[in-house]
């Protein structure tokens, strides 16, 4: 019996930890570095936002991303300031903070985010263009 009522447990958190990103109005997705990068070749109609710090940034950044420091607390203000029609690709340095960043989109009302899966880490060890 208290197997079946962990086993429950676990599958509610699991389901509404994870619904954030499956909602009807909303489109997350995740993507490695090479769909990335052929996505952003693809689609006409984005904005591109690296949300590490600055000194993360002008070590290197891939060509056209917007620096808007996730930690910053101009972090809102700066978002909000943003075309929610349009999709949003943004990545941070390991994914961890581009996750965060996208379900605080989510609640200002942006329809489609797209994270680069391993983060800027994954993109640069696999030599991909970046800008300095």
């Amino acid at each position: 019996m208290r197997t079946y009522i962990l086993l429950a447990c676990a599958i509610f958190l699991t389901l509404s930890c994870n619904s954030w990103k499956h909602s009807t109005n909303f489109s997350y997705q995740e993507l490695n570095y090479l769909d990335f990068e052929k996505q952003l070749h693809l689609d006409s109609n984005y904005v591109l936002i690296d949300v590490r710090t600055p000194k993360e940034y002008h070590k290197g950044h891939i060509k056209n991303a917007t620096n808007i420091s996730y930690f910053h607390s101009w972090f809102t203000d700066s978002i909000q300031k943003l075309d929610k029609s349009k999709t949003i690709y943004m990545y941070c340095q390991t994914q961890h903070r581009s996750p965060l960043a996208s379900k605080k989109m989510k609640k200002m009302g942006f329809k489609k985010i797209i994270d680069l899966k391993g983060g800027f880490v994954k993109w640069e060890k696999n030599q991909l263009a970046i800008q300095r």
